[in-house]
Order: C-alpha cells, then sequence, then structure tokens
C-alpha cells in the first residue's frame, strides 16, 4: 500500500499495531511516524514512552520486549525501529519467525514501527516480504506529480507567496524531482522551497528566482558556455571558461556536465527525427525536462555528425587529463574555442 492509503487507513482509525514503512521518501516516513507519535504519546512522556531501536544492533527478542512493556503516562508506547537488519538482507537472528506472528498480531500497549529508510530502498528481503504481508506495511514513494504541486503550493502559500502554474512546473522541471536515478527528494525541495519563498522580494516566486536557487554553479556555467557555443561566440565561450577556472576545481565538473550536455544533444536529434514531442523525449532518456529543452533548443544550431566530433574530443578530453597529457584548465579553454558551431 501506498501513502495515501496510509492517510485513509490512519483517518479512519483502520491501521494495525505493527507497521512496516519503506520506500524512496524518508521525508515522508519521517512524518508518518510524527503523526503517530503526536496521536499516542503525551509530549511530557516522549523520553519514556517514545522508544527508538537501532535495527542493525537490535534482536527481535528486545523488540518484542519493548512493545509489550506498557505506559503510565501515554495512550501507548511508540516503538521505532530502523532497518531491522533482516528485512533488508539474510541476517541470522534466533527469535526473528517469531517477529512474524508478533507483527500479526494486535497490541495491547504499543505501536511498532519498521522504518527502512530510503538508502536501501533497492528491495524488502524474502524475510521483509513475509514481514509486509502480516502487518501494515506501507510503501512511501515519490509522490504523483498532482501531490507534489500540492506540496509545493501549500508550503509557498504558508509563506506568504504565490505561485503561477507555470512557474509552479518550472520548479519541478528545473528541481529534477522525477529523473530517472534522481538524488533529489522531498527534504531536499522543502529546504529549495523556503530558500526561494525567502529571497522572493514580491508577493509570486518567478521563473528567474527559481533557476537561481535550484541551478547549481557548474550546471550554471554549463548552460551559459553551450548557449555562448551556439552563438558562435568563441570570446564569450573563452571568457566563460576563464571564469570556470577561477573556481577552486570547476573544471573537471563543468567539463563531465558539458559532456553529458551534448550527449542529450545528440539524443535529442535522433529522438526529434523519429517524431517524439519533447516530453516524450525527456521522459524516454529519462532527463531533467527543463535540462533537456536547454539541450534540444541547442542542438537545432549542429548536426548530429558535428555533435559526435564534439563528443569525442571530449571523450579523449578526460582520457588525456587523467593520463596527465593536457592541463584541465587548458583543455576546458581548447572546448570553448573549438566547439562553435
Amino acid at each position: 500500500m501506498a501513502y495515501k492509503d496510509f492517510v485513509n487507513d490512519r483517518k479512519k482509525g483502520l491501521l494495525k499495531d505493527v507497521l512496516l514503512f519503506y520506500g524512496a521518501e524518508d521525508f515522508l516516513m519521517n512524518w508518518a511516524i510524527e503523526s503517530i507519535v503526536n496521536e499516542y504519546v503525551d509530549e511530557s512522556a516522549r523520553d519514556i514512552d517514545l522508544i527508538h531501536l537501532d535495527g542493525e544492533q537490535v534482536s527481535a527478542a528486545e523488540i518484542m520486549a519493548q512493545a509489550r512493556a506498557y505506559s503510565m503516562f501515554s495512550e501507548r508506547r511508540v516503538v521505532v525501529v530502523r532497518n531491522y537488519l533482516p528485512l533488508i538482507r539474510k541476517a541470522a537472528d534466533a527469535n526473528a519467525d517469531d517477529l512474524i506472528s508478533f507483527a500479526s498480531a494486535p497490541q495491547d500497549s504499543s505501536v511498532v514501527i519498521f522504518v527502512v529508510e530510503s538508502r536501501y530502498s533497492d528491495g524488502l528481503s524474502a524475510y521483509g516480504k513475509k514481514i509486509a504481508k502480516v502487518c501494515g506495511a506501507y510503501e512511501f514513494a515519490r509522490l504523483e506529480r498532482a501531490d507534489l504541486k500540492s506540496f509545493i503550493t501549500k508550503r509557498v502559500h504558508g509563506a506568504g507567496k504565490m505561485i503561477a502554474r507555470r512557474e509552479l512546473e518550472h520548479m519541478i522541471d528545473v528541481s529534477g524531482y522525477y529523473n530517472k536515478g534522481s538524488v533529489y527528494y522531498l527534504d531536499q525541495l522543502e529546504k529549495d522551497i523556503d530558500k526561494i519563498v525567502k529571497a522572493c522580494t514580491g508577493d509570486s516566486i518567478e521563473a528567474g528566482l527559481i533557476e537561481d536557487i535550484l541551478i547549481g554553479d557548474s550546471d550554471r556555467f554549463v548552460f551559459g558556455l553551450v548557449d555562448a557555443l551556439v552563438a558562435g561566440d568563441r570570446g564569450k565561450a573563452l571568457a566563460i571558461a576563464e571564469a570556470i577556472i577561477r573556481d577552486e576545481d570547476g573544471s573537471m565538473a563543468v567539463l563531465a556536465l558539458l559532456t553529458k550536455q551534448f550527449e542529450i544533444m545528440y539524443d535529442a536529434l535522433e529522438l526529434n527525427e523519429k517524431g517524439y514531442s519533447i516530453s516524450q523525449m525527456a521522459k524516454k532518456t529519462g532527463v531533467n525536462e527543463f535540462r533537456f529543452k536547454r539541450a534540444f533548443n541547442a542542438a537545432g544550431r549542429y548536426s548530429k555528425r558535428r555533435i559526435g566530433k564534439i563528443l569525442t574530443q571530449l571523450y579523449n578530453t578526460d582520457r588525456d587529463i587523467k593520463r596527465g597529457s593536457i592541463d584541465k584548465d587548458v583543455a576546458l579553454e581548447l572546448i570553448a574555442i573549438s566547439a562553435c558551431p
């Protein structure tokens, strides 16, 4: 079951006494834990009735013992077990099978929450799947787009600001939240929203501000460099390269991102020939749509053959830098001069 199922089950009072939370979004799992703690544990007694157990160290016997203890101050105890090893991988625990029976039964005194954090989101072990079948198991995956819009809008409005639909979509695209293999999650998005609303001097959030906050310096350099190359402005391209060189160890990071951008440009030309829309191309390649649009627009000034030659040069440059055949800063300057159409 998913995040929405948890919300609905909690509203209807259908949550079981033993719960398993897993998935990509630690933010949502922590929110769910907090909601249960607020419901059952008196605030003044949380040092007694809220128990946190390290799943990498604790045994099944210790978990069950903590769960069976009664609270004198709160409605119920809440026992949170993070990353219990048998849920993640094959691990010995003499009482692990007893824990399956325990997890399937109502508990008199406690709510037990097993949490498998996102760093272990590759999947539950065979034992973990057995536990999931008998307790209340919920997968906290990435939010669907409509829910993500609500997440952002609620926080923007809560800060007394407004965000239009186009800028909202732009924020999602620039953030890369839905990128294939993305490591950008809700906890980071919430921090970035906070930065954006604090930096916003007017009533409404503008696209430029979103880009200023969400696009890192390396990406900004790459976009500027590609724009200069596409325009055939070698002077500006070289000036950007020199600015990157002045930034401590910036050349290697920008060369890697520049290579990635030209790879996207090559893919854009190939997929465009096959009749794909920009959204379809971005989805097929797993690339942030904002980044893909930038690459698609730039690719129009090149042929596939020309981009292929630039990529060969970039690959060879990376090889030569690692061999010590060329200085990384000199290599970046040469790319800035030679890659104009």
